[in-house]
């Protein structure tokens, strides 16, 4: 029998010793993670990431070690991160003078890049060493707290801390690649110095713009107003937003951040509807716009007459068209990567739709800050009187646009349960109505759910148990849609009856629980959620089961609140059906 020789273990450590390395640890996992951060940022918008971290360069009369580069084009960001607070400054003019090494000698810092990384020699060396336009980052994970004195020392240095990092971070995910242009606009770049030399600017001119005349608008200080159609991917490469957590240090921010959500949402619906949208998008318009009219004259826009015939002119560059409300719909047309399922059609999408844009022009001779302060107005103006549509209403509208959803049935079962002796005008059908009950709630979380007809895997709804004709369903036979939606009504109405037979004193009593929106969808839930097991049953058999069932409906007596739908449901379960919750 061979013995197996044992590990030499080493030195038993210290509680100092442990202490010092589990600090490594997390200061390693720190870095890891930090670093991850800024290379997802960059990767996200489109960049070219090399992994320089250790690797020693020897450049001018240092050797040199940077820890990561970023190519886009001819755009080269070289950048140094830290996570200590304790050394960055001594850290910070160490890292200064690499850089001022590699931008004495860029072309040999290029050789080196291209020896590490000889497939990506062709991104390193596309251009000629004078056309790459070179940045030097420096990221921290905690605030620098350097002085304005402290920064102008480090002129070439642009200096990111945590909050920036995140602001970037967020319109990545936010917007994919078409974050590449807020970073542009960081960096302060136009269009003629993205990739090859440019013999100027372009110009976008736009066709039959509507010129608002003097006086129409309401605005008393010369502030001009034009609306025209201009692509969604022209607006994408042309707007800003003056958002008011971005890096900018200027109190002429007044924009939120983007909602991913909202992005998500109406991504979704350009991919489903392939429909441009018919609200108009407000922008500040460059003071370099100007007019062509028919006689090819250029104008400024008080030389042109009311309703003359005239095309706009605007540059077509980064940064010139700054949005005052609409960005969201804007940047749902945002550029996906490769593994993006909607991005093909979305591609499409951005050329071929155009939006409705109103544009602001300025006088000349208005200060930023004036202007700013009319843009921010108008803003405030626009959301702060928006009104949310009210949710019925919007379930009437997902129910006309598809009367076959799950919504749209719930509705309509609720409208003809409202007909129904037991429940006769009982629920909120019109804003109109008062104190009702409101469905809303009972649809979203609780109906719907029940008479769908497209039920979960393993779930199992009216729908699973009706013996009507399925195939004219799927076929979109109106007729037999609503022979579906008379099943339903008549299932519960047979349920609601037992409920109120065996509940006669709190059905009708205003201060009672019984009819609120939490105890009737708790009962729809537990109608819901027993069907596979009871199938379909009458009005007798309810009574029989919810004759046991006893529950204080008063104000102080209710136990339940809004987010315990379900566990009002679990105990109408296991003490009026007698089911076992575990199993259901």
């Amino acid at each position: 029998m061979v013995r197996r020789a044992r590990k030499k273990r080493g030195p038993k450590l210290t509680e100092e010793q442990k202490k010092q390395r589990a600090e490594e640890q997390v200061e390693k996992r720190t870095a890891s993670a930090f670093r991850r951060k800024i290379r997802n940022v960059f990767t996200g918008a489109g960049f070219l990431y090399l992994n320089t971290t250790g690797y020693h360069m020897s450049i001018g009369r240092r050797v040199v070690e940077v820890d990561a580069v970023y190519v886009y084009e001819n755009i080269i960001l070289i950048c140094e991160d830290t996570i200590s607070k304790n050394k960055s400054k001594d850290h910070i003019r160490s890292k200064n003078e690499t850089f001022n090494e590699i931008d004495s000698n860029f072309s040999t810092f290029l050789d080196y890049l291209c020896m590490k990384y000889p497939e990506n020699a062709y991104s390193l060396r596309r251009y000629s060493d004078d056309r790459y336009i070179r940045f030097f980052l420096y990221f921290s994970a905690t605030e620098l707290d350097l002085t304005n004195d402290e920064i102008a020392m480090y002129q070439r240095i642009r200096f990111l801390e945590p909050h920036n990092l995140e602001y970037f971070s967020r319109m990545t995910k936010c917007i994919k690649l078409t974050a590449k242009y807020e970073i542009f606009r960081y960096l302060g770049l136009n269009r003629n110095q993205l990739g090859d030399v440019n013999s100027g600017i372009g110009r976008n001119e736009i066709q039959a713009p509507i010129i608002y005349p003097k006086g129409t608008t309401g605005f008393k200080n010369k502030v001009r107003v034009v609306s025209f159609m201009m692509s969604a991917e022209h607006m994408l490469k042309s707007c800003y937003v003056l958002r008011k957590d971005n890096w900018e240090a200027s109190p002429l921010l007044y924009q939120r951040l983007l909602d991913p959500n909202k992005i998500k949402s109406i991504r979704e619906f350009l991919v489903d509807r392939e429909e441009a949208f018919f609200s108009n998008i407000i922008v500040a318009l460059p003071d370099d716009v100007y007019f062509i009219d028919s006689s090819g004259n250029h104008k400024k826009i008080d030389e042109i007459d009311d309703f003359e015939p005239c095309n706009i002119v605007l540059p077509h560059d980064l940064n010139s068209l700054g949005v005052i409300d609409g960005q969201h719909r804007i940047f749902a047309h945002y550029e996906g990567p490769g593994n993006d399922k909607k991005e093909e059609k979305v591609a499409l999408l951005r050329t071929q739709l155009h939006l409705l844009i109103t544009g602001l022009i300025f006088p000349p001779d208005m200060s930023p800050s004036e202007r700013t302060k009319i843009q921010s107005q108008i803003f405030h103006d626009i959301n702060d009187n928006a009104k949310k549509i009210p949710p019925d209403v919007l379930l009437h509208i997902a129910m006309t646009k598809d009367p076959y959803s799950d919504v749209g049935i719930a509705r309509r079962v609720i409208e003809k349960l409202n007909k129904e002796y037991v429940l006769l005008n009982k629920f909120e059908m019109s804003t109109l109505d008062g104190t009702k009950i409101k469905i809303a709630s009972i649809i979203k979380f609780a109906l719907r759910y029940l008479v769908t007809i497209t039920p979960a895997e393993g779930r199992t709804s009216l729908y699973s148990v009706w013996h009507g004709n399925k195939q004219a369903i799927e076929s979109k036979n109106d007729a037999v849609l609503n022979e579906y939606i008379d099943f339903c009504v008549i299932q519960l109405r047979d349920y609601f009856s037992a409920i109120r037979k065996n509940n006669t004193n709190d059905w009708d009593n205003p201060d009672s629980k019984l009819l609120s929106v939490i105890s009737l969808n708790g009962f729809i839930i537990a109608y819901t959620r027993q069907l596979s097991i009871n199938g379909t049953k009458d009005f007798n058999y309810f009574d029989e089961k919810l004759s046991t069932f006893s529950m204080d409906y008063s104000n102080n007596g209710f136990a339940y609140s809004s987010s315990q739908y379900r566990k009002f449901s679990d105990k109408i379960l296991h003490e009026a059906f007698g089911l076992d919750i575990s199993q259901i």
